[in-house]
């Protein structure tokens, strides 16, 4: 028999799930896990800032709408993942990959990797082929798990990553 309320007893056991979801996915140093490190460094903000700023400085004009929207997608699903981690609160699993993140934000609901990513494929879509955008999901998808692979985030962090970043991107596509 259970001291708190139902609701605190269902939250506990979703946790565990998703502790132990996570779990599975962890990936074991090898080739592996260096792939999911690259996977997961692909969606790092500065990467994707400074080719957003190369390209509206740079590219010929036909390019720009790239380059607004990725920088678009990087700054508000930014900002709407990290005002989500600052009311959540939710610590970081901690694996061995995580100390740079842990230093950095030690904050992991919802993944900001995965928040961006989607917001920009969603962002991007109108602008691109649908084999790009379907690659570009793929990529997001892949990105979000090579994080729950290298333990920096619980499976939940991640899907909820993608879902507010897509629902960030819908929100976005009125205004561009």
């Amino acid at each position: 028999m259970s001291n708190g309320p139902p609701s605190a007893s269902l939250l506990a056991r979703l946790s565990r799930l998703d502790a132990a979801l996570s779990e599975r996915i962890a990936l074991r140093p090898g080739p592996w896990r260096t792939l999911a490190l690259v996977a997961a460094h692909s969606g790092d903000s500065p990467l994707w800032l400074a080719a957003a700023a190369a390209v509206l400085l740079w590219a010929p004009p036909a390019w720009h709408p790239f380059g607004l929207r990725t920088l678009t997608a990087h700054l508000l699903g930014g900002l709407t993942a990290g005002l989500l981690k600052w009311v959540f609160r939710r610590k970081r699993p901690g694996g061995p990959d995580a100390f740079l993140y842990t230093r950095l934000d030690h904050l992991a609901f919802p993944s900001g990797h995965a928040t961006r990513t989607a917001c920009m494929t969603v962002l991007l879509a109108p602008v691109v082929p649908g084999w790009a955008t379907a690659l570009m999901t793929l990529w997001a998808i892949g990105v979000a798990l090579a994080r729950v692979a290298l333990k920096v985030h619980y499976l939940s962090d991640v899907l909820a990553g993608l879902a507010l970043g897509c629902c960030t991107g819908v929100c976005l596509l009125g205004l561009l």
